[in-house]
């Protein structure tokens, strides 16, 4: 790997939040997620922290969709089947980028938990609106 690669695969790194994380944030204990070493034990940790992601997305959609009319829904479901072919796409094209190696699915993964948290928030601050007079 030369010195240009390197410095794309920190920056992909840095970018989805791959490197090291606190407990919280990775939804791990302390011994497990902070120090991991392996690609194995990477994947590992990103995976728990997507499926928590995830989680958290599909209750925040679940609980805006209950203050919505039927139009808005049903804008909503359109809005929300396209953003996830977008997240799936953006997620591939981000492994791409560290040229399919052994980082790339850790590198997918951290990019569909980023996006994931990022829609989450998404969703809550419209739920917020909708709670609001």
């Amino acid at each position: 790997m030369n010195f240009h690669s390197l410095r794309l695969v920190v920056f992909v790194c840095t970018t989805v939040g791959l490197l090291p994380q606190t407990p919280a944030q990775s939804g791990q204990g302390a011994g497990e997620c902070d120090h991991a070493v392996t690609t194995a034990a990477m994947r590992d940790c990103e995976a728990s922290r997507y499926a928590t992601a995830q989680r958290e997305l599909d209750s925040a959609y679940r609980n805006l969709v209950k203050h919505l009319d039927d139009e808005q829904k049903r804008k909503l479901r359109i809005t929300q089947r396209a953003w996830l072919r977008f997240r799936e796409a953006d997620a591939d094209f981000q492994a791409s980028l560290v040229r399919s190696g052994t980082l790339a699915p850790l590198v997918r993964t951290g990019s569909l938990t980023e996006m994931t948290k990022a829609r989450t928030e998404e969703l809550i601050e419209e739920l917020i609106k909708e709670a609001l007079p």
